[in-house]
């Protein structure tokens, strides 16, 4: 049976739903919207791009012939206005209407930027798009100091970005220490270590009274009454699901749209994966999670019953001459006695965490080979004797 098919977003699970249709029977009548200009690309090299003149080579992970050959109807810069399940209608900004026998919502998730005060200034931004990296290059040419709000991978990766274009660079981290989910603390102290080689300020346990400036940003001022000069300030906090098209249409949610095993909503032909979309409470908003789940909504979609098995959450991070990779729990959980085993060489440092006998989680620093074999032996629940053997 040939069906009309729509997803809605062409990131990482909207095209792995399509990749996947494709795969069971391309016969099927498939229309992706997105309000970007663009085909596929890699998100997570958006902060590369800032300090490059160029896009990075493998950018773009599909070209837009690669969806004409495949007679996916791509619809750019559209925004779709609303969906009405019980006629299995999508409606377009410009007031056209799709009909569809399954829908897939992959609308991903928006920046989080808190109601701080003078959060509205010019020059005071976040990154999450192509439009704004291209923004951030315009403004990096003429900025001189930088302040990131947030303490993870992607602030620091555009931290380390930004000093290779000159620019003074200060971090605020809410937290005590670094990457507080993805390393332990011994590993957070090492990481800090090579993060201010770079030349990277990091300020930890602040909190922020507000942003300064006229209409442009000119400084932050934080709650200890120090002030920061700044003439760019840049939001890595997080992200919230886009939920919002969804919660109108009556589809359930929670902080993302419910899905179950099936990645289906509460309506039997309308699916959600990626960013939006929460699986038993859980949404990782990574880019392993959302190919996984795009992968579920397109087979079930395409009639092909499949279930989700949830994705081990994972980092992987070269930059500011460093090599990390961290998996699993690496001993976040207060509740829980933790069994490591630690190995240190010169600059090369491994830690793996047990609880109960089994591996829950991993930390490779520096030398990342074992990466392969940690994940396998996560997913398998592997012994702490066999994986020392593995190892």
């Amino acid at each position: 049976m040939t069906k009309k098919i729509i997803i809605i977003g062409n990131g990482a699970s909207g095209n792995a739903a399509a990749e996947e249709i494709l795969a069971q029977n391309d016969k099927h009548n498939i229309t992706m919207i997105t309000n970007e200009a663009t085909p596929l690309y890699y998100r997570p090299m958006l902060s590369e791009y800032i300090s490059e003149e160029d896009i990075p080579k493998r950018f773009y992970m599909h070209t837009f012939d690669w969806y004409k050959d495949n007679n996916i109807n791509l619809m750019i810069d559209t925004k779709v206005n609303s969906i009405t399940p019980d006629q299995q209608i999508v409606t377009l900004s410009n007031g056209e209407l799709l009909h569809y026998d399954a829908l897939i919502i992959c609308t991903g998730s928006f920046n989080f930027i808190p109601p701080m005060p003078g959060a509205d200034k010019k020059n005071v931004v976040s990154l999450k798009t192509l439009d704004d990296a291209n923004q951030i290059k315009e403004m990096a040419q003429k900025a001189k100091k930088a302040v990131i709000f947030g303490g993870g991978l992607l602030g620091l990766e555009l931290g380390w970005q930004l000093r290779k274009l000159d620019i003074e660079v200060t971090v605020l981290e809410m937290m005590d220490r670094l990457l507080p989910r993805q390393l332990d603390t011994e590993a957070s102290e090492l990481f800090e270590e090579k993060v201010a080689k770079t030349g990277i300020k990091v300020l930890k346990n602040v909190e922020t009274k507000g942003i300064l400036g006229d209409t442009y940003v000119s400084g932050i001022e934080l709650v200890s009454g120090e002030v920061l000069d700044a003439d760019l300030v840049l939001f890595s906090i997080g992200v919230r699901a886009d939920v919002s098209l969804a919660q109108e249409a009556g589809i359930n949610i929670d902080r993302g749209i419910i899905v179950d095993d099936f990645m289906r909503t509460n309506f039997d032909n309308i699916y959600a994966a990626g960013d939006c979309a929460q699986h038993n409470k859980v949404n990782y908003s990574i880019w392993p999670e959302a190919v996984a789940q795009g992968k579920i909504a397109g087979l079930n979609a395409s009639d092909i019953q499949s279930v989700y098995e949830p994705v081990v959450p994972f980092n992987v991070y070269h930059g500011m001459n460093i090599k990390l990779f961290s998996l699993g729990d690496v001993g976040g959980n207060p509740t829980l006695h933790y069994d490591m085993h630690r190995v240190k060489i010169d600059e090369d440092f491994e830690k793996y965490f047990f609880v109960d006998n089994v591996i829950t989680g991993g930390i490779l620093f520096g030398n990342i080979s074992k990466s392969t074999k940690l994940k396998k032996a996560i997913a398998s629940k592997m012994s702490k004797e066999d994986f020392l053997k593995l190892i």
